[in-house]
């Protein structure tokens, strides 16, 4: 395969170095202190790591590589001296999905000579890494030499064990990252030197590496990885071999341009070029006071790329976000649908930003769309509450009858707010990253609206059957979401990795009748019935709109971290002169919920998180 320069002066460095196997008498120094902060090799005493390098044979995987595991390979446990290993399994499609990682100091196979059971993954190096290997018969020798080195192995699969139990969001915090400029003039040592300190804000210890480091051996970058918690990886702008050993030593890339310009240096993506098997590079976007975002999708029609974010000049807040985004620790608020009910989530949201909750992405079907697009807008709390007020109780926009030929309303009024308020933003140019759910009656499946114009995906997550038209895209109608996703906590925890908070406002309200003939009778009859409560055409729409699923919604709840689920007694879906009552019951229990320790994931975004 063909090797670039940066890759063949590794190799260099790399082969003039002595090999344990060839003379296990003049081992690294560096070699031997850094085993003794491996898990598996931790306290064994002088005479067992002898031992192990006596018997391990000692090579490089580069980035990209497969490690094959065949032949006598097949039963052999390898240990990760420098760099990291990806553990892929084939997805419903067939495709590569990366289930977790194996950061230097961790063993690989073990599993399969315990239990002399076949590899059911594939392991590829994320990057360069260099590895000890330990054939079969020798690593159950020396178990049963050394009773210490058998005992951490025993503590290592137990908490591999434990660690697998836990409700997990992906595959653990990605050490590495490459930040890769796509136009000239951007300044990556502030962006690292800003970083730094963001990550440190988690109580996390950062390193950013620049191109004067390129002469160091891979000792020196191993050493850089154990000190920190993350090494951020600052590339030249251009594809200098700089450029191309930030890719392989990267786990997480991320390109960085400003917004709002065109983009002028082209970017090899190692995924495309099928050597690096990773998530898609993600973008960052400089934005510079006072300017609009601009969108982040075309730019790169040759280069699949995946989350997009913002960083605007001297936003705290923003660096802050992006450190939380980058080492799995973003905090999600997913907020469902439920007519008036949904007023609770302003009153849930004043209590979360009074304890100090900050939100990195938001979604939500239906009314819960609307507070959530209103938080991506950057409202504060009292903007917030205004504007749903005079929208929805000021204002009523549920009242443009007409001949129910599509619907009951005609939906001007819905359109006409909607557009007021949130104008012509696209969803990809909000500070924060945004969606929200309709339901494609077309297909019979959830429609995701993560980009386009704001406003008309807002429309199309309101549109209840019968109530308001559909909202026509690409000539399939989406109606309301809360039809078959009312709180989409499943795609949130597809896109962003750490705590997600669910406000579940859908309640258990009755949709009852005093009698089985309450539609039957003359019309003025069925007026006077339904005056007195009997259920009318458009709370039944209205129920039919938001009752969703009770599977999905009971799997939704049960994958928040944290579930709000306001009570509200006596306010129902059309209670819309109840909007401050809702507001305070929202509020108040919140309030319980955090008094009750419902908020215990805060300490790793408090500066009290380790790796």
């Amino acid at each position: 395969m063909a090797m670039d320069k940066g890759r063949f002066a590794f190799l260099q460095r790399w082969l003039a170095r002595t090999s344990p196997a060839d003379d296990p008498g003049h081992i690294a120094p560096e070699l031997r202190q850094r085993l003794e902060t491996f898990p598996i090799t931790a306290g064994i005493g002088d005479e067992a790591t002898a031992a192990l390098l006596a018997r391990a044979s000692w090579f490089l995987l580069p980035g990209g590589e497969t490690l094959v595991r065949e032949g006598e390979d097949d039963r052999a446990v390898f240990l990760v001296v420098t760099g990291c290993l990806g553990v892929f399994t084939p997805d419903d499609h067939g495709k590569d999905r990366l289930l977790a990682r194996i950061p230097a100091g961790e063993t690989v196979g073990e599993m399969a000579v315990i239990a002399g059971s076949a590899h059911s993954a594939r392991l590829v190096a994320l990057r360069d890494s260099e590895l000890l290997r330990l054939a079969k018969d020798d690593f159950e020798d020396l178990l049963a030499r050394h009773p210490r080195l058998s005992m951490n192995l025993m503590r290592l699969l137990v908490s591999r064990l434990q660690n697998t139990s836990r409700t997990a969001t992906g595959p653990q915090m990605a050490r590495t990252m490459a930040f890769v400029p796509l136009q000239a003039g951007i300044d990556t040592r502030a962006l690292g030197q800003s970083l730094v300190a963001a990550f440190r804000g988690l109580g996390l210890e950062a390193e950013p590496v620049t191109g004067d480091a390129a002469s160091n051996d891979s000792n020196w970058f191993a050493r850089c990885e154990v000190e920190n918690d993350v090494v951020l990886y600052m590339a030249d702008a251009g594809e200098t071999p700089w450029t191309q050993l930030c890719l392989r030593q990267a786990d997480r890339i991320v390109l960085v341009a400003r917004a709002g310009e065109a983009v002028t240096l082209g970017f090899s993506d190692p995924e495309a070029l099928g050597r690096l098997r990773r998530q898609h590079a993600e973008l960052l976007l400089l934005q510079a006071p006072g300017r609009p975002g601009r969108s982040a999708l075309g730019l790169f029609p040759e280069t699949p790329v995946g989350q997009h974010y913002y960083l605007r000049e001297g936003n705290r807040a923003d660096l802050a976000r992006l450190a939380r985004i980058l080492t799995g620790r973003a905090v999600s608020l997913v907020l469902a649908g439920g007519g008036a009910r949904g007023f609770a989530h302003i009153g849930v949201i004043r209590a979360l930003k009074q304890a100090g909750v900050p939100f990195d992405f938001v979604g939500g079907s239906s009314m819960g769309a609307i507070v959530a697009a209103g938080v991506a807008m950057g409202w504060n709390t009292d903007e917030l509450e205004a504007r749903v007020r005079k929208s929805f109780v000021e204002q009523n926009p549920l009242s443009d009858f007409t001949l129910p030929l599509v619907a009951v309303l005609r939906g001007r009024k819905v359109s006409n707010l909607l557009r007021d308020n949130f104008g012509d933003i696209l969803i990809e140019d909000l500070p924060l990253t945004c969606f929200c759910v309709s339901s494609n009656l077309t297909l019979g499946r959830t429609h995701i609206h993560a980009d386009g114009l704001l406003w008309k995906a807002l429309r199309a997550t309101v549109s209840i059957p019968g109530l308001l038209p559909p909202v026509v895209h690409e000539g399939q109608l989406l109606v309301d979401g809360g039809l078959m996703n009312n709180m989409p906590v499943d795609f949130m925890a597809s896109i962003a990795e750490g705590p997600v908070i669910g406000v579940d406002v859908a309640g258990d309200e009755p949709l009852l009748a005093d009698s089985e003939d309450f539609h039957e009778g003359p019309w003025l009859q069925v007026l006077r019935r339904q005056l007195k409560g009997a259920p009318s055409i458009v709370s039944i729409l209205m129920r039919t709109g938001t009752v969703g699923n009770e599977v999905q919604r009971r799997h939704a709840r049960a994958r928040s971290t944290v579930l709000f689920t306001p009570p509200m007694p006596g306010i129902g879906l059309r209670s819309w002169r109840d909007f401050d009552s809702a507001v305070e019951q929202g509020y108040r229990h919140a309030l319980d919920v955090i008094d009750a320790g419902g908020l215990d994931f805060m300490w790793t975004i408090r500066g009290h998180g380790g790796a």
